[in-house]
C-alpha cells in the first residue's frame, strides 16, 4: 500500500516528463541537503531521495503509478477519491481549503509566530541566524469511509506578493501604505491538494515540501487519524 505521494514530494504532476522530474530533484537537493539546512532536514531529504529513486526509474515508476489507482477490474470496488465535506466553507456547497493558519482549533506555536515565519520567505526580513527548515505538523482526521476509499484534502497555504498599491515599498508617496500596513506585501493563499490513498491506516505519516510555493523554511508533516 502506498503511503507517500512521491509526486507531491518532488512538487511535480503525475504526467511530468523524466527531465522535469530530474530538474525538480536537483533543485530540491540543493535546498534541502542536510549540509545546508542541518540534520533537522534529514527526513525531508530522505523522502526526496526515495521519491527520485522510484520516479526516475521507468519500471519502478510504472509500478508506483499502478498503486496510485485501483486495478482495472476493481473499479466498482474502489471508486475515485472523494472530497472530504468537513472542509466546506460556511453556507457554501463548494469545497474550500482548510487553512493552516485559520482552520485548526489549536496551533503551536501561535498563529502570529507561524505568520511571521511564512512572511520571512517572501520578504527576507528578520530571518534569524541559522534558521532551519521545520515540520509544519498537520493532523488530518478521516472518516472510516474516507480512509477506505481515499480522499483529496485541500490545504490552504499562506503566500505573499508585492503590494499592488505601493509596489512593495511600504509607502504611498509620503505616507505609509495602509493597504499592506507598511509591509510591502499582501497575503494570499494557495491550495495544496493532498491525495490520501485508499486503505490508509490510522497513524500514517506523509511528508511533502512546499518549496514550489516559495516556502523554504517549512515542509508539510501530515499525520492521519481515523475517527471512530
Amino acid at each position: 500500500m502506498i503511503t507517500k505521494d512521491y509526486y507531491a514530494i518532488l512538487g511535480v504532476s503525475i504526467t511530468e516528463s523524466p527531465s522535469g522530474i530530474r530538474e525538480a530533484f536537483r533543485d530540491l537537493v540543493k535546498r534541502y541537503h542536510p549540509d545546508r539546512i542541518g540534520q533537522q532536514g534529514t527526513p525531508v531529504f530522505q523522502d526526496i531521495m526515495e521519491a527520485y529513486e522510484v520516479l526516475s526509474d521507468p519500471e519502478q515508476r510504472r509500478h508506483y503509478n499502478q498503486g496510485l489507482r485501483p486495478a482495472e477490474g476493481d473499479v466498482a470496488l474502489w471508486p475515485p477519491p472523494i472530497m472530504s465535506n468537513r472542509w466546506l466553507q460556511p453556507d457554501s456547497s463548494v469545497p474550500g481549503p482548510m487553512s493552516v493558519l485559520r482552520g485548526f482549533q489549536e496551533i503551536h506555536p501561535s498563529v502570529e509566530a507561524l505568520f511571521d515565519r511564512f512572511l520571512r520567505n517572501f520578504t527576507g526580513l528578520g530571518v534569524p541566524k541559522g534558521e532551519r527548515v521545520e515540520a509544519l505538523q498537520v493532523e488530518i482526521i478521516l472518516t472510516p469511509d474516507e480512509a477506505t476509499h481515499g480522499v483529496i484534502i485541500p490545504l490552504g497555504i499562506p503566500v505573499f506578493s508585492p503590494c499592488p498599491v505601493c509596489g512593495g515599498s511600504g509607502s504611498a508617496w509620503l505616507f505609509p501604505c495602509t493597504y499592506c500596513r507598511e509591509q510591502g506585501v499582501v497575503e494570499d493563499e494557495k491550495t495544496v491538494r493532498i491525495s490520501i490513498p485508499p486503505l490508509v491506516r490510522d497513524g500514517t505519516i506523509m511528508q511533502a515540501p512546499i518549496q514550489g510555493l516559495g516556502i523554504h523554511n517549512f515542509y508539510l508533516h501530515l499525520s492521519i487519524r481515523i475517527a471512530a
